[in-house]
């Protein structure tokens, strides 16, 4: 190339090379610059002193070069005038030979310019070539994974737990904020060491790191470590490590991700937690064991396959074992009075059998040869395998069996006075019952003497009147024993009664008090009454002062009918009812809850035993009494009690 000239085509401009009439160069020249024009990337020719020699289309198009601009120094030029340093980058480039380049930014445009040098004949460098490459979408890229690497790194920052990123060979590669502040290390101390030696050596576990291997080798399956004593500037920690494998596309090399989270506070509180549970638990123990020493209470367990049995404190103190000493089925039966002992055999053999919940009383004889009355219950249950095991407990009652036996005996000895009581206001009825066979018997015998001494003696007249002195004889017989079963002091016997006929007998006593005192009385006793299970004597001194107290109610009454009525009825839920209704003054309604209370009475004269008392015996039988107003005048006095069981009862005492 000996000469160079510039052709202008339309918009553009065009290198054009000549060498005299060399046709076929002049060709060549012509397909190098049309080659030119052709490359998208603009080209940009600058003299040694810094002026434009020519340039491509691209240059043209892109950078908005015209052909004023050949000529022109570059830094008049405004977009070469932007790139830093230009003529010092070129005047480098023509005194060395060796190429530069240059970060452009044209707006929104980046580009990269590559300044070349330009030989010219005989290679003597008489220019720089500038080439623009547009690195807009490539910078773009650039910045958008740089931002997503920040957003990435800042997301992980905010991640409380400590995270690392490990290589394949088990090397920290980085890790988030959290990391370096537990471990109080920087990223540049921890790039590049062994894991193993994190932490003066903490987690060079042998398990940890083959976990790790697998987890590196794509093995999804890491079981969490936990690790004790780690030094860090906050003290002593315990973490909990795990990991997962991390791969990226299109890379080969696999990391892996470990993750550590703190329990230490978790393992402080567990720790404070057990040393609280610890002492609630010998509280307890303790609450437990003044419990049961202040009631009385012992409690055990049986294993029943290996006769295992465990024993409370209390328990030994009860059967007078020296505490902690094993025992045995034979050494509990020791103690068992011995006309318990078949009843506890057959409750053993029953539980061996069935697990089925226990119940039952029996009495101890201690060495000294006194008795103990102990009530014991347990509850059976099996564990996986099936075993059977009771839980139960076992009470000393003997106080509370003294006590109840004495308070029964003064209820009993309560109901005497009462019976006793009511005898005396009886007097005059009793005297009628008694007189009128007597009268009878006297009258019978002297019409029996009259006869025989007749002549010929009435003999068939004589037997009949013998006859009727053995009826009135039986009469006042009769009257003697219901008053001895009333008013004799012996024990209860509970057997079925007929309910009817123990109000029928009452009203034999008491009625020529009734007649006396002008009370009309009507019995309405229902024909199919089921017979109750009761003690026919108390029954009778409920009844008797029910019947009493009602009479007295209507004694100052004048202004109308003194009524009573008797009746009874099958009531509800296998009870049977009776009750005894007045026309008399009534109650205060405020104080209906205290009628059955000791030594409450609304009499003058009265003492008020009779309706405690009643309320006692009718709750002993498993019943109830109650009182309520009439519509009209008077007040109803009721009880019930449980009917008989079917077959009947046998007399108990």
């Amino acid at each position: 190339m000996t000469t160079e000239g510039v052709t202008v085509h339309g918009d553009g401009i065009s290198f054009q090379w000549v060498r005299g009439g060399d046709a076929v160069a002049q060709m060549a020249t012509t397909d190098l610059i049309d080659i030119l024009d052709a490359v998208e990337v603009p080209i940009v020719l600058l003299r040694a002193d810094f002026t434009i020699s020519c340039f491509n289309q691209a240059a043209a198009d892109v950078l908005g070069l015209a052909q004023s601009a050949i000529g022109r120094a570059s830094r008049d030029i405004p977009i070469l005038a932007g790139l830093p340093h230009l003529e010092q980058q070129c005047s480098r480039v023509i005194a060395g030979g060796v190429e530069s380049r240059i970060d452009f930014r044209d707006g929104e445009k980046w580009f990269v310019v590559r300044i070349s040098p330009y030989p010219k004949s005989g290679r003597q460098v008489s220019g720089a070539l500038l080439t623009f490459t547009n690195v807009t979408a490539f910078r773009g890229s650039i910045n958008q994974a740089i931002y997503e690497r920040e957003c990435t790194k800042a997301i992980l920052n905010t991640v409380a737990d400590p995270l690392v990123v490990l290589s394949a060979d088990q090397r920290i590669q980085s890790g988030n904020r959290a990391f370096y502040t537990m471990f109080g290390v920087s990223r540049d101390e921890t790039q590049g060491i062994p894991f193993h030696e994190l932490g003066k050596g903490a987690f060079d576990l042998a398990p940890l790191r083959r976990q790790l291997k697998e987890v590196l080798a794509g093995n999804d399956a890491f079981q969490p470590v936990e690790v004790d004593n780690i030094l860090t500037p906050q003290g002593e920690r315990t973490l909990i490590l795990d990991a997962r494998p991390l791969s990226f596309p299109g890379y080969s090399e696999r990391r892996g991700l470990v993750t550590f989270q703190d329990i230490t506070a978790r393992k402080q509180a567990e720790a404070a937690k057990d040393l609280r549970s610890e002492e609630e638990l010998r509280r307890s123990e303790a609450f437990l064991a003044e419990g049961q020493r202040l009631s009385l209470t012992g409690s055990f367990s049986w294993k029943v396959a290996t006769d295992d049995i465990t024993w409370s404190e209390q328990l030994y103190r009860i059967f007078e074992f020296e505490p902690g000493t094993s025992v045995m089925i034979e050494r509990i039966n020791s103690r068992v009075h011995p006309e318990d002992v078949p009843m506890m055999n057959e409750r053993i053999e029953r539980a061996r059998a069935g697990g089925a919940d226990l119940e039952y009383q029996h009495r101890l004889l201690m060495p000294d040869g006194s008795v103990k009355y102990v009530n014991a219950i347990a509850h059976g249950s099996r564990d996986a395998e099936g075993r059977l095991e009771y839980i139960g407990a076992v009470q000393d009652v003997t106080q509370r069996r003294s006590s109840e036996e004495a308070l029964g005996k003064a209820r009993s000895e309560l109901a005497q006075v009462a019976r006793v009581t009511s005898l005396g206001m009886l007097t005059a009825s009793i005297a009628h019952e008694v007189n009128q066979p007597l009268s009878g018997i006297i009258t019978n015998a002297s019409t029996c003497l009259r006869m025989l001494a007749a002549d010929p003696p009435n003999v068939v007249g004589a037997r009949e009147t013998a006859r009727r002195t053995i009826r009135d004889g039986n009469r006042a017989s009769d009257v003697i024993t219901r008053l001895r079963a009333l008013f004799t002091k012996k024990d209860p016997v509970i057997e079925s009664v007929d309910l009817n006929e123990v109000a029928r007998e009452v009203v034999a006593l008491s009625l020529n008090r009734l007649q006396r005192h002008r009370v009309t009385l009507r019995l309405e006793l229902a024909d199919d009454i089921p017979r109750v299970t009761a003690d026919r004597v108390q029954l009778q001194q409920v009844i008797l002062n029910l019947l009493m107290n009602a009479s007295d109610a209507m004694k100052n009454i004048d202004e109308r009918p003194r009524e009573l009525l008797i009746r009874t009825d099958p009531g509800e839920r296998d009870h049977v009812r009776l009750a005894v209704e007045d026309s008399g003054v009534g109650f205060d309604p405020h104080h209906a809850g205290m009628l059955f209370d000791a030594f409450y009475t609304t009499k003058s004269d009265g003492m008020g035993v009779g309706l405690s008392v009643s309320r006692s015996i009718i709750e002993s039988h498993g019943g109830r009494i109650w009182a309520t107003l009439n519509d009209g005048p008077g007040a109803t006095f009721w009880f019930s009690i449980p009917r008989a069981r079917e077959g009947g009862v046998e007399g108990r005492s």
